[in-house]
């Protein structure tokens, strides 16, 4: 009977671990891709407030509606220019990173803790274009859906998408990111915890009765 203690408590232990390195994997990734990005010390930057009459997440349900989100360089200042003709297709790759790092960063502020985010539901990209015969639009965006798989993982962070090629958009940017997510309970690491408590609560009963007629 104290051997089936002893199991029990490190299977509860171990069902601990894995629901709090879930959390870490996706903040230890998060900065791996920060600090490829150039942004000081792999931390997200201080989020700017929104620069209209809107708020940056709306929630329905268990879905979060981020508003569009204009790319911001480490050192703050915003990504501005056409493609291809003032900006190359290299560099707007680049750019769409930073305008999916400002989204991470709303997801954080919002929801406190980025293991919260279930499921990255979809991205739309808007891009500055110089004319009617730019083709190259997915690839640009790929840059951004990237950095949310290498964020979030395969199975989170895939999502479904669309891009488009503008004339212009707010304050002459590059490009812009538009992103719905699914939300977790805040209860659902405890709930994973408890149902692996329920299961080896059962498999001690089960462990307690067959010594039990051993005896």
């Amino acid at each position: 009977m104290y051997f089936v203690a002893r199991f029990s408590v490190v299977l509860l232990i171990i069902s601990i671990i894995n629901t709090v390195s879930t959390a870490d994997d996706v903040n230890s990734r998060l900065k791996t891709e920060l600090l490829a990005l150039g942004f000081a010390n792999g931390e997200l930057p201080t989020l700017t407030p929104a620069l209209g009459n809107y708020v940056d997440v709306v929630e329905v349900g268990t879905l979060l509606y981020l508003s569009s989100a204009a790319l911001q360089a480490p050192s703050g200042s915003f990504v501005k220019g056409r493609v291809p003709d003032q900006l190359s297709v290299a560099q707007a790759i680049n750019a769409s990173k930073y305008a999916c790092v400002r989204q991470v960063n709303r997801l954080k502020n919002y929801l406190g803790d980025l293991k919260r985010v279930k499921k990255i539901v979809y991205v739309r990209g808007k891009i500055v274009t110089q004319d009617g015969t730019f083709q190259n639009h997915t690839a640009i965006i790929d840059g951004c859906s990237a950095f949310l798989v290498n964020v979030f993982g395969n199975q989170t962070g895939r999502h479904a998408r669309a891009s488009d090629g503008l004339l212009s958009l707010p304050l002459n940017v590059t490009l812009e990111v538009e992103l719905i997510a699914e939300r977790n309970s805040a209860l659902t690491g405890w709930l994973q915890i408890s149902r692996g408590l329920l299961f080896f609560s059962i498999i001690n009963i089960f462990l307690m009765k067959s010594l039990y007629w051993i005896v």
